[in-house]
Protein backbone atom coordinates (compact mmCIF):
# COMPACT_ATOMS: atom_id res chain seq x y z
CA UNK A 1 0.00 0.00 0.00
CA UNK A 2 2.74 2.26 0.60
CA UNK A 3 4.80 1.82 -2.43
CA UNK A 4 0.77 2.33 -4.29
CA UNK A 5 0.86 5.55 -2.41
CA UNK A 6 4.07 6.93 -3.24
CA UNK A 7 3.01 6.10 -6.68
CA UNK A 8 0.30 8.32 -6.52
CA UNK A 9 1.88 10.78 -5.14
CA UNK A 10 4.50 10.89 -8.27
CA UNK A 11 1.16 11.06 -10.24
CA UNK A 12 0.06 14.17 -8.67
CA UNK A 13 3.38 16.37 -8.72
CA UNK A 14 2.95 15.88 -12.36
CA UNK A 15 1.78 19.21 -12.83
CA UNK A 16 1.13 20.43 -16.16
CA UNK A 17 0.80 24.29 -16.50
CA UNK A 18 -1.54 24.97 -19.74
CA UNK A 19 -1.24 28.29 -21.18
CA UNK A 20 -3.99 30.58 -20.92
CA UNK A 21 -5.64 31.69 -24.08
CA UNK A 22 -7.76 34.46 -24.32
CA UNK A 23 -11.18 34.16 -26.59
CA UNK A 24 -13.32 36.95 -27.49
CA UNK A 25 -17.16 36.31 -27.92
CA UNK A 26 -19.06 38.29 -29.69
CA UNK A 27 -22.46 38.50 -31.95
CA UNK A 28 -26.01 39.50 -31.48
CA UNK A 29 -28.81 38.24 -29.34
CA UNK A 30 -32.61 38.73 -30.33
CA UNK A 31 -35.47 39.04 -29.14
CA UNK A 32 -34.59 39.44 -25.34
CA UNK A 33 -35.91 41.59 -22.48
CA UNK A 34 -33.62 44.23 -22.02
CA UNK A 35 -34.65 44.00 -18.10
CA UNK A 36 -33.08 40.05 -18.34
CA UNK A 37 -29.96 39.81 -16.98
CA UNK A 38 -28.19 37.07 -19.96
CA UNK A 39 -24.49 35.33 -18.44
CA UNK A 40 -22.17 33.48 -20.80
CA UNK A 41 -21.60 30.62 -18.28
CA UNK A 42 -18.06 28.53 -19.18
CA UNK A 43 -16.87 25.22 -17.17
CA UNK A 44 -16.59 27.39 -13.87
CA UNK A 45 -17.63 30.68 -14.24
CA UNK A 46 -20.80 32.96 -15.34
CA UNK A 47 -19.54 36.21 -16.66
CA UNK A 48 -22.64 38.62 -17.08
CA UNK A 49 -22.76 39.88 -20.76
CA UNK A 50 -23.04 43.81 -21.45
CA UNK A 51 -25.77 43.85 -24.32
CA UNK A 52 -26.08 47.10 -26.21
CA UNK A 53 -29.56 48.41 -27.49
CA UNK A 54 -29.10 46.98 -30.80
CA UNK A 55 -28.92 43.37 -29.14
CA UNK A 56 -24.84 43.26 -30.01
CA UNK A 57 -22.14 42.08 -27.51
CA UNK A 58 -18.91 41.57 -27.21
CA UNK A 59 -16.46 40.17 -24.55
CA UNK A 60 -12.94 39.02 -23.90
CA UNK A 61 -12.54 35.31 -21.91
CA UNK A 62 -8.75 34.51 -20.64
CA UNK A 63 -9.56 30.52 -21.12
CA UNK A 64 -7.39 27.69 -19.79
CA UNK A 65 -8.66 24.44 -21.37
CA UNK A 66 -8.79 24.18 -25.38
CA UNK A 67 -11.04 22.48 -26.46
CA UNK A 68 -13.96 24.32 -24.66
CA UNK A 69 -17.63 25.58 -24.36
CA UNK A 70 -19.37 27.97 -23.78
CA UNK A 71 -23.73 28.44 -23.02
CA UNK A 72 -25.72 31.27 -22.65
CA UNK A 73 -28.11 31.56 -19.11
CA UNK A 74 -30.04 33.43 -16.84
CA UNK A 75 -31.09 33.78 -13.62
CA UNK A 76 -34.09 31.83 -12.79
CA UNK A 77 -37.31 32.77 -10.53
CA UNK A 78 -35.61 30.82 -7.57
CA UNK A 79 -32.76 33.13 -8.10
CA UNK A 80 -30.60 30.29 -9.82
CA UNK A 81 -28.41 30.61 -13.23
CA UNK A 82 -29.71 28.39 -15.55
CA UNK A 83 -28.59 26.97 -18.74
CA UNK A 84 -30.53 28.09 -21.87
CA UNK A 85 -28.79 27.17 -24.63
CA UNK A 86 -26.59 23.50 -24.98
CA UNK A 87 -23.27 23.39 -24.22
CA UNK A 88 -21.11 25.06 -27.69
CA UNK A 89 -17.93 23.91 -28.25
CA UNK A 90 -15.08 25.68 -29.77
CA UNK A 91 -11.10 25.98 -30.37
CA UNK A 92 -10.80 29.46 -31.85
CA UNK A 93 -10.23 32.33 -30.37
CA UNK A 94 -12.53 34.25 -31.91
CA UNK A 95 -16.23 33.58 -31.63
CA UNK A 96 -19.09 35.30 -33.19
CA UNK A 97 -23.04 33.77 -33.39
CA UNK A 98 -26.38 35.01 -33.81
CA UNK A 99 -28.66 34.12 -30.94
CA UNK A 100 -32.79 34.15 -30.81
CA UNK A 101 -33.72 34.71 -27.36
CA UNK A 102 -37.24 33.31 -27.95
CA UNK A 103 -36.48 29.79 -28.97
CA UNK A 104 -32.39 29.62 -27.90
CA UNK A 105 -31.90 28.52 -31.53
CA UNK A 106 -28.37 30.14 -32.81
CA UNK A 107 -26.06 30.15 -35.63
CA UNK A 108 -22.14 30.02 -35.72
CA UNK A 109 -19.32 29.32 -37.92
CA UNK A 110 -16.76 26.58 -36.71
CA UNK A 111 -18.33 24.48 -34.82
CA UNK A 112 -16.41 21.27 -33.51
CA UNK A 113 -16.93 18.19 -35.44
CA UNK A 114 -18.04 16.83 -31.97
CA UNK A 115 -20.97 19.01 -31.42
CA UNK A 116 -23.13 16.69 -32.55
CA UNK A 117 -21.71 13.94 -29.94
CA UNK A 118 -22.57 16.47 -27.12
CA UNK A 119 -26.10 17.41 -27.90
CA UNK A 120 -26.88 13.74 -28.19
CA UNK A 121 -25.23 13.23 -24.69
CA UNK A 122 -27.09 15.86 -23.57
CA UNK A 123 -30.63 14.50 -24.92
CA UNK A 124 -29.76 11.35 -23.39
CA UNK A 125 -30.88 10.33 -19.77
CA UNK A 126 -30.22 7.40 -17.76
CA UNK A 127 -28.49 4.68 -18.27
CA UNK A 128 -28.44 5.16 -21.92
CA UNK A 129 -26.88 8.43 -21.41
CA UNK A 130 -24.15 6.57 -19.79
CA UNK A 131 -23.59 3.87 -22.17
CA UNK A 132 -23.35 6.30 -24.90
CA UNK A 133 -20.43 8.13 -23.05
CA UNK A 134 -18.33 4.63 -22.35
CA UNK A 135 -18.82 3.68 -26.10
CA UNK A 136 -17.61 6.60 -27.11
CA UNK A 137 -14.17 7.62 -25.15
CA UNK A 138 -11.98 9.13 -27.70
CA UNK A 139 -13.68 13.19 -28.21
CA UNK A 140 -13.72 15.52 -25.45
CA UNK A 141 -18.00 15.93 -24.83
CA UNK A 142 -17.31 12.26 -23.38
CA UNK A 143 -14.60 12.54 -21.51
CA UNK A 144 -16.14 16.04 -19.54
CA UNK A 145 -19.59 14.29 -19.40
CA UNK A 146 -17.52 10.95 -17.81
CA UNK A 147 -16.11 13.77 -15.70
CA UNK A 148 -19.15 15.17 -14.37
CA UNK A 149 -21.00 11.74 -14.07
CA UNK A 150 -18.45 9.36 -12.78
CA UNK A 151 -19.77 9.20 -9.80
CA UNK A 152 -22.95 7.35 -11.77
CA UNK A 153 -20.00 4.72 -13.21
CA UNK A 154 -18.54 2.06 -11.85
CA UNK A 155 -14.99 2.29 -10.95
CA UNK A 156 -14.29 -1.20 -13.45
CA UNK A 157 -16.27 1.43 -16.36
CA UNK A 158 -14.29 4.44 -15.50
CA UNK A 159 -10.94 2.38 -15.51
CA UNK A 160 -12.07 0.85 -18.96
CA UNK A 161 -13.35 4.09 -20.32
CA UNK A 162 -9.84 5.66 -19.39
CA UNK A 163 -8.01 3.39 -20.84
CA UNK A 164 -9.75 3.77 -24.46
CA UNK A 165 -9.06 7.26 -24.86
CA UNK A 166 -6.63 8.29 -27.89
CA UNK A 167 -3.29 9.90 -26.97
CA UNK A 168 -5.43 12.88 -28.38
CA UNK A 169 -7.14 13.49 -25.03
CA UNK A 170 -4.46 11.84 -22.59
CA UNK A 171 -3.57 15.31 -21.13
CA UNK A 172 -7.03 16.49 -20.95
CA UNK A 173 -7.67 17.47 -17.52
CA UNK A 174 -10.99 15.56 -17.24
CA UNK A 175 -9.27 12.39 -17.91
CA UNK A 176 -6.43 13.45 -15.53
CA UNK A 177 -9.77 14.04 -12.86
CA UNK A 178 -11.24 11.02 -14.02
CA UNK A 179 -8.26 9.22 -13.46
CA UNK A 180 -7.58 10.29 -9.93
CA UNK A 181 -10.94 9.60 -8.98
CA UNK A 182 -10.51 5.94 -9.99
CA UNK A 183 -7.05 5.70 -8.30
CA UNK A 184 -8.10 7.02 -4.89
CA UNK A 185 -11.62 5.04 -5.00
CA UNK A 186 -9.56 1.94 -5.44
CA UNK A 187 -7.73 2.83 -1.94
CA UNK A 188 -9.16 2.42 1.61
CA UNK A 189 -12.04 4.75 2.02
CA UNK A 190 -10.60 7.40 4.73
CA UNK A 191 -12.32 7.78 8.09
CA UNK A 192 -11.88 9.51 11.58
CA UNK A 193 -9.37 8.35 13.63
CA UNK A 194 -7.44 7.11 10.91
CA UNK A 195 -4.24 8.45 9.56
CA UNK A 196 -4.13 11.12 6.69
CA UNK A 197 -1.39 9.80 4.06
CA UNK A 198 0.48 12.47 2.51
CA UNK A 199 0.27 14.19 -1.08
CA UNK A 200 1.74 16.60 -2.66
CA UNK A 201 -0.16 19.80 -4.01
CA UNK A 202 0.83 23.02 -6.37
CA UNK A 203 1.38 26.31 -5.09
CA UNK A 204 0.79 29.89 -6.25
CA UNK A 205 4.62 28.63 -7.69
CA UNK A 206 3.99 25.31 -9.06
CA UNK A 207 5.82 23.86 -6.29
CA UNK A 208 4.50 20.78 -4.94
CA UNK A 209 4.04 21.13 -1.22
CA UNK A 210 2.97 18.43 1.21
CA UNK A 211 -0.88 18.78 2.64
CA UNK A 212 0.27 16.49 5.62
CA UNK A 213 2.80 17.82 8.37
CA UNK A 214 5.17 15.78 10.24
CA UNK A 215 6.16 18.60 12.54
CA UNK A 216 3.77 17.49 15.60
CA UNK A 217 1.32 20.37 14.66
CA UNK A 218 -2.21 20.07 14.61
CA UNK A 219 -3.52 21.11 11.40
CA UNK A 220 -7.07 22.77 9.82
CA UNK A 221 -7.08 22.09 6.11
CA UNK A 222 -10.13 23.77 4.46
CA UNK A 223 -11.49 22.24 1.03
CA UNK A 224 -13.10 25.46 -1.19
CA UNK A 225 -14.40 26.32 -4.70
CA UNK A 226 -13.70 29.36 -6.26
CA UNK A 227 -17.32 29.05 -7.45
CA UNK A 228 -19.15 28.31 -3.94
CA UNK A 229 -20.25 31.48 -2.20
CA UNK A 230 -20.23 30.10 1.17
CA UNK A 231 -16.09 28.78 0.47
CA UNK A 232 -15.48 32.60 -0.41
CA UNK A 233 -17.03 33.92 2.66
CA UNK A 234 -15.66 31.56 4.91
CA UNK A 235 -12.19 32.61 4.17
CA UNK A 236 -12.53 35.94 6.31
CA UNK A 237 -13.81 33.04 9.03
CA UNK A 238 -10.07 31.91 8.94
CA UNK A 239 -8.45 35.18 8.51
CA UNK A 240 -9.98 35.72 12.18
CA UNK A 241 -9.03 32.54 13.36
CA UNK A 242 -5.17 33.00 11.41
CA UNK A 243 -5.30 36.18 13.88
CA UNK A 244 -5.68 34.26 17.23
CA UNK A 245 -3.78 31.14 16.29
CA UNK A 246 -0.27 32.37 16.52
CA UNK A 247 0.95 29.58 14.27
CA UNK A 248 0.14 26.86 16.78
CA UNK A 249 -2.27 25.15 14.09
CA UNK A 250 -1.00 24.72 10.61
CA UNK A 251 -3.62 26.06 8.19
CA UNK A 252 -3.88 25.29 4.45
CA UNK A 253 -6.65 26.00 1.82
CA UNK A 254 -7.16 23.33 -0.98
CA UNK A 255 -9.21 24.61 -3.99
CA UNK A 256 -11.30 22.40 -5.92
CA UNK A 257 -10.97 24.27 -9.22
CA UNK A 258 -10.67 23.38 -12.63
CA UNK A 259 -7.79 25.42 -13.40
CA UNK A 260 -5.52 27.88 -12.09
CA UNK A 261 -6.71 30.37 -14.09
CA UNK A 262 -10.14 30.72 -11.78
CA UNK A 263 -7.97 29.98 -8.55
CA UNK A 264 -5.83 33.16 -9.44
CA UNK A 265 -8.20 35.04 -10.80
CA UNK A 266 -11.42 34.86 -9.17
CA UNK A 267 -12.32 37.07 -5.97
CA UNK A 268 -8.72 37.90 -5.78
CA UNK A 269 -9.83 41.06 -3.44
CA UNK A 270 -11.25 37.97 -0.76
CA UNK A 271 -8.40 35.75 -1.34
CA UNK A 272 -5.40 38.84 -0.76
CA UNK A 273 -6.55 37.99 3.08
CA UNK A 274 -4.71 34.80 2.70
CA UNK A 275 -1.94 34.36 4.61
CA UNK A 276 -1.41 30.51 5.54
CA UNK A 277 -0.80 27.77 2.68
CA UNK A 278 -2.75 27.73 -0.26
CA UNK A 279 -3.11 25.09 -2.56
CA UNK A 280 -4.63 24.09 -5.56
CA UNK A 281 -6.33 20.56 -6.46
CA UNK A 282 -6.92 20.50 -9.97
CA UNK A 283 -7.20 17.05 -10.90
CA UNK A 284 -9.70 16.64 -8.01
CA UNK A 285 -7.26 14.12 -5.59
CA UNK A 286 -7.64 15.60 -2.21
CA UNK A 287 -11.63 16.10 -2.53
CA UNK A 288 -12.46 12.53 -3.65
CA UNK A 289 -9.36 11.13 -0.92
CA UNK A 290 -10.82 13.20 1.93
CA UNK A 291 -14.26 12.38 0.76
CA UNK A 292 -15.58 16.10 0.49
CA UNK A 293 -19.20 16.16 -0.71
CA UNK A 294 -19.81 19.75 0.16
CA UNK A 295 -18.22 22.91 0.23
CA UNK A 296 -16.79 24.31 2.04
CA UNK A 297 -15.25 21.58 4.16
CA UNK A 298 -13.03 21.55 6.81
CA UNK A 299 -10.91 18.79 8.34
CA UNK A 300 -8.85 18.71 11.84
CA UNK A 301 -5.84 16.31 12.06
CA UNK A 302 -3.87 15.94 14.74
CA UNK A 303 -0.30 15.81 15.67
CA UNK A 304 -0.07 12.47 15.09
CA UNK A 305 -1.58 12.66 11.58
CA UNK A 306 -4.82 11.51 12.46
CA UNK A 307 -7.98 12.56 10.93
CA UNK A 308 -10.03 14.02 14.08
CA UNK A 309 -12.90 15.94 13.09
CA UNK A 310 -14.74 16.92 9.87
CA UNK A 311 -17.19 19.81 9.75
CA UNK A 312 -19.08 21.67 6.71
CA UNK A 313 -20.49 24.34 6.01
CA UNK A 314 -20.04 28.33 6.48
CA UNK A 315 -22.41 29.26 9.77
CA UNK A 316 -22.32 30.03 13.35
CA UNK A 317 -21.91 26.42 14.39
CA UNK A 318 -18.31 26.39 12.05
CA UNK A 319 -17.85 29.46 13.66
CA UNK A 320 -17.70 27.88 17.06
CA UNK A 321 -15.92 24.49 15.87
CA UNK A 322 -13.25 26.79 14.45
CA UNK A 323 -13.06 29.19 17.88
CA UNK A 324 -13.28 25.81 20.18
CA UNK A 325 -9.82 24.57 18.33
CA UNK A 326 -7.81 27.21 19.65
CA UNK A 327 -8.79 26.87 23.08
Amino acid sequence: MKNLFLTLILCITIYQVQAQKTVNFSGQISNYNSSELIYLGMDEFHLPLKILEDGTFSVDVAIQQNPSFFSFEKISKRGKIERQTPRIWFENDRINLTLDWSNKSFQMEGLMPFQSTSDKIEDLKGKQQIEFILNNPSNIPSLYFANSLKEKISIYDLEKFSQSVSDEYKNSIYLKRIENYVFVKKLKTLKKGEKVKDFKLPDKDDNQISVINRRNKKQLIALFSSGCSFSIASINLLAQFAELNNDKIEMTTIWDDKSKNTWLNTHQDKKSKITWTDLLDEYGFASTYLNTTTWPTFYVIDEEGELTEMFKGYSKKTAKKLRALLE
